[in-house]
């Protein structure tokens, strides 16, 4: 790969930077595709230990491959063939089962894979993201506890995710399966880069705006084709984006994406039917754990809206401030009851607190199951902060009742999503018409538009309406009309119907139009985020905004294209659904698989 860049000479303008392949994301998903990306090759160990109890197709179809195998030139869906897990995706459960082998049993067995540096195999590439290597993983609260035991959360080549301790860093857990804390695994991604010498193709501080394609010459210009399968003049997408480190533009022109972004980008929060709750709320559970001192302070009840392992934290954090949480969740709560109490007593005790109800009467804690927040009103008009006082009615679902409670601070932690903004480049927001947005639901201005049309046909049609239903009009009721001028009767207290005609048939009656209209009952319910940032379009259901847990990126599993972008884009890690980091080494795995077997092809 290296000889075919190389071979072109051809350059571009100062501003725009080739590489082969773009990774958008530094977290988990980006490291370990960079790590393979930068010639790091998994090849099979010559021996399989015969006493390790992995798949039995699986052990079958290894032993039919020549000892050491590389496994980027093999047939890896046919590996995969029949393996199950908790990834609905084949080749991440395939290098999983390879990496990790029995790792559901609690077995400790050493990995089936050996890595190799082969120079020949190097892709030059960039990772961009918007922090530090690591991604979301340093906006976590820094005691949390991570789900995944250390060895879970190892990237290649490393079997835990402590390598080699920094100064000042915490210890390694006694427990080889005890789980880490998000600020130990923040640490161990930032040094990742370091120890594997990834430095160079890390650039950090760069937010990326935009994904489109490349006119016609790519980023050069025109001129005469080129041989060299990496020649600037053949890229098929350019990268923009904002570098908020050197305070300039950056942009990169390259033949292949990587959509590596994780999927925790946007919370729910702030999707339409919440819109009420928005600006009373804090959405990150990072805020708690640096309050301001008008939080750690004050003794005022907090609600906590959501029911999943966010939520819990929260509750945590909240109780060990002292402050009373009332807590309005969804009945059973799945996520927490999927855990162990032994592995998880921390989750475990928010659990049951939730399942006892209000009968509980836990100490500085009040659940309300099944209840949602329908209005939020501040104490102090002037004063409309997110930890002043505020009035909230809780509707109970299951009998219809209001309950209003008065609280000084409302989180609500009920998921998040993907941010895919940078794809969605085929739009023009300054261009889109209210008619046309699939955002806006807003019906007033349609409305307004038929309103006014449909009085000024009355207006313009009235001489003729009434020369056609000559007397029987006097039975009409509309409402657009004022009843004493259908009749020519200005004086409401005559009774004959036939009383103070206009005798001289002149246009001088004084009827009016009465305009009638419900436009103010129509609410707008724009969402309070971009439009497109939910990634239409690229789900498995194209209808719905993308989420990594209930509609992932559309994907060919074989090679993790998204299959509703153009080819050249791909996505791995929780956008796919893969939201454990143990399976993002087998994403990582297929992509840079078909990107060798592809430019291997257009070289030969």
């Amino acid at each position: 790969m290296r000889d075919n860049m190389k071979a072109c000479q051809h350059t571009l303008s100062d501003d725009v930077i080739y590489k082969e392949v773009v990774v958008i994301g530094n977290g988990p998903s980006g490291l370990v595709t960079s790590y393979m990306l930068a010639g790091n090759v998994p090849y099979l160990k010559r021996n399989i230990p015969d006493e390790l109890p992995i798949d039995d197709m699986l052990r079958a179809r290894l032993s039919n491959l020549p000892p050491g195998q590389n496994l980027l030139e093999t047939d890896l869906m046919e590996l995969a063939e029949g393996l199950e897990g908790r990834s609905h995706n084949p080749i991440p459960l395939l290098m999983d089962n390879l990496l990790r082998p029995c790792a559901d049993l609690n077995i400790d067995a050493d990995s089936l894979i050996e890595w190799k540096y082969d120079v020949e195999k190097q892709v030059e590439h960039v990772v961009l993201g918007r922090g530090q290597p690591g991604g979301s993983w340093h906006t976590f609260p820094p005691a949390l506890r991570t789900l995944s035991p250390a060895p879970w959360l190892a990237l290649p080549p490393h079997r835990t995710a402590h390598p080699a301790p920094a100064p000042h860093s915490p210890p390694a857990p006694h427990s080889p399966h005890a789980r880490l804390t998000a600020r130990a695994l923040a640490n161990y991604c930032r040094r990742y880069v370091r120890v594997n010498n990834l430095q160079r193709f890390f650039r950090c501080g760069v937010t990326v705006t935009s994904v489109s394609r490349c006119p016609r010459g790519g980023g050069g210009g025109g001129g005469p084709p080129c041989a060299s399968a990496a020649c600037p003049r053949a890229a098929t997408f350019c990268v923009s984006g904002y570098d908020s480190v050197e305070a300039r533009c950056v942009r990169y022109v390259c033949g292949r994406v990587v959509v590596a972004c994780g999927g925790a980008d946007s919370p729910n929060a702030h999707l339409a039917h919440l819109a009420h709750l928005a600006p009373h709320a804090l959405h990150h559970l990072a805020a708690l754990h640096s309050p301001p001192p008008e939080v750690s302070s004050s003794s005022e009840a907090a609600l906590v809206v959501g029911s999943g392992l966010s939520a819990a934290d929260a509750v945590r954090s909240l109780r060990a401030l002292r402050r009373h949480v009332l807590h309005a969740h969804r009945t059973p709560p799945a996520a927490l009851a999927r855990l162990p109490p032994a592995a998880y007593p921390d989750y475990w005790e928010i659990y049951k607190m939730m399942c006892d109800g209000p009968s509980g009467n836990h100490h500085n804690y009040t659940p309300y199951p099944d209840h949602v927040v329908v209005d939020v009103t501040p104490l102090d008009p002037d004063n409309d902060s997110k930890y002043s006082l505020k009035r909230v009615t809780l509707l109970d679902l299951a009998t219809n009742l209001t309950t209003q409670v008065t609280v000084s601070l409302i989180v609500v932690l009920i998921g998040s999503r993907p941010d895919l903004f940078f794809l969605q480049t085929n739009f023009n927001i300054n261009d889109i018409e209210i008619k046309k947005c699939i955002k806006c639901t807003n019906e007033k201005e349609n409305r307004k538009i038929e309103e006014n049309q449909k009085q000024c046909f009355f207006k313009n049609h009235w001489h003729y309406f009434k020369s056609v239903l000559g007397q029987s009009i006097q039975s009409c009721k509309s409402r657009y009309l004022n009843y004493t001028e259908i009749n020519g009767n200005t004086d409401n207290k005559c009774n004959n119907t036939n009383c103070d005609k206009i005798e001289d048939g002149s246009d001088n009656f004084k009827y009016e139009v009465i305009p009638y209209t419900d436009l103010d009952k129509l609410k707008c319910e724009c969402q309070t985020t971009n439009p497109y940032s939910s990634g239409l379009g690229f789900g498995i259901d194209p209808l719905k905004p993308v989420d990594g847990r209930s509609n992932p990126v559309a994907i060919d599993k074989s090679t993790h294209e998204i299959l509703n972008a153009p080819k050249g884009i791909y996505a791995l890690g929780p956008l796919t659904g893969d939201n454990f980091i143990r399976f993002i080494p087998g994403g990582a795995l297929a992509i840079v698989a078909h990107i060798h077997k592809e430019m291997k092809t257009v070289a030969e």
